[in-house]
């Protein structure tokens, strides 16, 4: 069974490049290494989803089959020109990883540390998606971490991780601080809060 699979395997990327080759020389196709590139990284895809899906202790296969399907997509974009103008293809890219990571935790919630590259992917494909509309690249990805840290220290797992509430909370505060409403804001804290610590620190050494 194994023998006739392989066959059938190599025989259908053979017709296949066959049938591409003779598409370029028609001039009906362009480069037809790129289109046989692309097909057999959206095939590499679709095997390493279908052994995350049907077989559960096969977690990690989420990871290269949601990788390939990212690349496929790019390349389909960079072929087809489906987003032009745009940095939608990136950001694809980058969400397709980091939702491959949060498909890891929730198969796995033991494997509680997917959720940080999951969470930091995510952020990075926010921002290369919204980096043509909103100026606020700084703004979402450090609140995108920081939400990243939060979902750490909050969600269920097996070990304690409220450590992740302090890298939360910083970059919460530089999220917010960057955001331009806050910014005249902030400004004028920071020097009272080192005015305040600095009363505070002699006010302790006088008593």
């Amino acid at each position: 069974m194994k023998k006739d699979q392989s066959r059938l395997i190599w025989g259908g990327i053979l017709t296949l490049s066959g049938i591409l080759f003779l598409l370029q020389e028609l001039n009906i196709l362009g480069n037809a290494f790129q289109y046989l590139w692309l097909i057999l990284m959206a095939a590499g895809a679709a095997v390493f989803l279908w052994i995350y899906f049907t077989k559960k202790e096969q977690w990690w296969a989420i990871i290269p089959g949601l990788t390939l399907l990212g690349l496929s997509l790019s390349g389909l974009d960079s072929l087809l020109n489906i987003f032009p103008g745009s940095n939608w293809t990136g950001a694809l890219f980058l969400g397709c990883i980091g939702l491959a990571f949060w498909l890891v935790y929730l198969r796995r919630q033991d494997h509680w540390w997917a959720i940080i590259p999951g969470g930091v992917l995510l952020t990075l494909a926010a921002v290369a998606g919204l980096d043509n509309i909103l100026d606020w690249s700084e703004v979402i990805f450090f609140l995108g971490l920081a939400g990243t840290f939060a979902l750490v220290g909050i969600l269920p797992k097996q070990q304690d991780t409220r450590w992740a509430f302090i890298p939360a909370a910083v970059l919460a505060v530089l999220g917010v601080a960057l955001f331009d409403p806050f910014k005249s804001v902030m400004i004028m804290i920071w020097p009272v809060a080192l005015i305040a610590l600095g009363v505070y620190i002699l006010y302790r050494n006088w008593k």
